[in-house]
């Protein structure tokens, strides 16, 4: 199977590294990554004037790693029109040392990289794991391990024109695989003001996991069964259309 990486850590990062370490005993891969780290890029793209720098590196064989300075879906959308000689039977992003749940998935690069690969037509995965050492490679393995050993079973329930995002929990050993629905609540979001002497205004956000209310838990959704425990699965539609609200606008009959 042809794979792409890709994330939104940098193309270095530990994550896909020891991702890319375990898919190529049984897959051609290719990691197509940031330069640097992207956390929160969402699915945004470079449109402006300014081009972007794609460079090669030779670290790790068996695997091509291009570096890109630009967005994680910059980075996707390269990848696709111009890098790889051949399009990728799947694309898989992370692994994500902090999971994507909920409502985070919008503000997620690695989220939003899946959902890039999913609008052309490739099936595409999103890992994240919470992750103590982030900086230590040997951390993702069990992680890098499952999604080597299951990439067939992943393949087979990741939605066409969709999107599977896994999350694993904090616990080492995880209870099982629990298929559930995003968690639906407000982000408590908190930035922390700060004037200078010269009158201008600055913020910085001091709650960069954007955690959810207590009553996020009561849904019984990604959140809650994640801090049970559990894999957490779901799989994600590109259509954001909410079919009652369209029929209830159309019997509205509302008029100019």
């Amino acid at each position: 199977m042809k794979i792409l990486l890709t994330n939104e850590a940098g193309c270095f990062h530990p994550g896909i590294v020891a991702l890319a370490k375990e898919l190529c005993k049984d897959h051609r891969v290719c990691i197509v990554a940031p330069l640097t780290k992207q956390v929160g890029a969402g699915h945004s793209l470079t449109v402006d004037q300014r081009p972007l720098h794609a460079e090669q590196w030779f670290v790790l064989d068996n695997v091509k790693i291009w570096s890109v300075d630009g967005t994680p879906c910059d980075c996707v959308a390269l990848a696709l029109d111009k890098l790889l000689l051949d399009k990728p039977d799947m694309i898989i992003t992370g692994i994500d040392p902090v999971n994507n749940r909920g409502n985070m998935i919008y503000t997620s690069g690695v989220v939003s990289t899946a959902i890039e690969g999913a609008i052309q037509g490739i099936k595409s995965i999103a890992v994240s794991a919470v992750i103590a050492n982030e900086k230590k490679e040997r951390a993702y393995r069990k992680v890098a391990k499952f999604v080597a050993r299951r990439l067939e079973f992943l393949a087979k329930h990741t939605p066409d024109y969709g999107v599977l995002n896994v999350n694993f929990p904090e616990k080492v050993k995880p209870k099982n695989i629990m298929p559930t629905h995003l968690t639906d609540g407000l982000l408590d979001n908190e930035y922390e003001i700060e004037v200078n002497p010269f009158g201008s205004t600055f913020a910085w956000l001091k709650s960069p996991l954007m955690e959810f209310g207590l009553d996020a838990y009561e849904q019984k959704a990604d959140l809650y069964w994640l801090k049970q425990g559990y894999i957490t699965m779901t799989p994600l539609k590109l259509d954001l259309l909410k079919g009652e609200a369209v029929t209830a606008l159309q019997k509205a009959g509302i008029k100019l």
